[in-house]
């Protein structure tokens, strides 16, 4: 049996006989079987989320109350993520390489999959945050200078930071990033493992 650790979100092959602080005993689900339980559950997802942004946009009393802006914003990046990251790690699992084997879309694939997941993580933290201040302080977003400062500038700020600040490093890097179509998301982009950059 194969155990790999888990080091600074890097997964390392070690044996069975070094010690680890972290060690997860590791058994393979054999790529098609990954590739038909993904596509599974991909296609009522993509579904359920357009179903959830319909009657979030369309119904004016559901768009307009604050407590849903934020989770039209997780919605918008899930279905981001949904239809761009997903259909190019499903490619990859049942080819075995990145198809069509470009530089663009490593360049996308990495944006997508960074920016949003990180994003997504950013927005839950700002949902619970927010979700805490409409419940017990809905007295500082009575007027609409407080619900602009409160509500709507960080979660504008959140969404800005993350897209430019992906964008900047993926797109505009110091460093030169080399794309290996063997691997998911073509590899890493340069600067998550070159130091000097951040």
């Amino acid at each position: 049996m194969t155990a790999i650790s888990v080091n600074d979100s890097f997964i390392i092959e070690v044996n069975d006989t070094e010690p680890s602080s972290i060690t997860i005993l590791f058994t393979s689900v054999p790529p098609m079987a990954c590739f038909w339980i993904m596509l599974i559950f991909l296609i009522p997802s993509i579904i359920c989320s357009f179903f959830l942004l319909y009657n979030l946009f369309f119904d004016r009393k559901l768009r307009n109350a604050l407590n849903n802006h934020v989770i039209i914003a997780l919605l918008i990046v899930g279905l981001a993520f949904l239809l761009l990251d997903i259909p190019n790690y499903l490619i990859f699992t049942r080819l075995g390489y990145v198809w069509p084997q470009s530089t663009g879309i490593c360049y996308l694939w990495c944006f997508v999959n960074l920016a949003c997941f990180n994003l997504f993580g950013f927005l839950m933290v700002w949902a619970t945050i927010e979700r805490h201040i409409l419940v017990f302080h809905n007295h500082w977003i009575n007027t609409q200078i407080k619900c602009f400062l409160i509500h709507y500038l960080p979660l504008t700020i959140i969404i800005l930071y993350c897209l430019s600040f992906y964008t900047i490093v993926i797109f505009f890097p110091s460093c030169e990033n080399k794309f290996d179509y063997t691997q998911n998301w073509c590899a890493y982009p340069c600067y998550s493992y070159d130091n000097n950059i951040l």
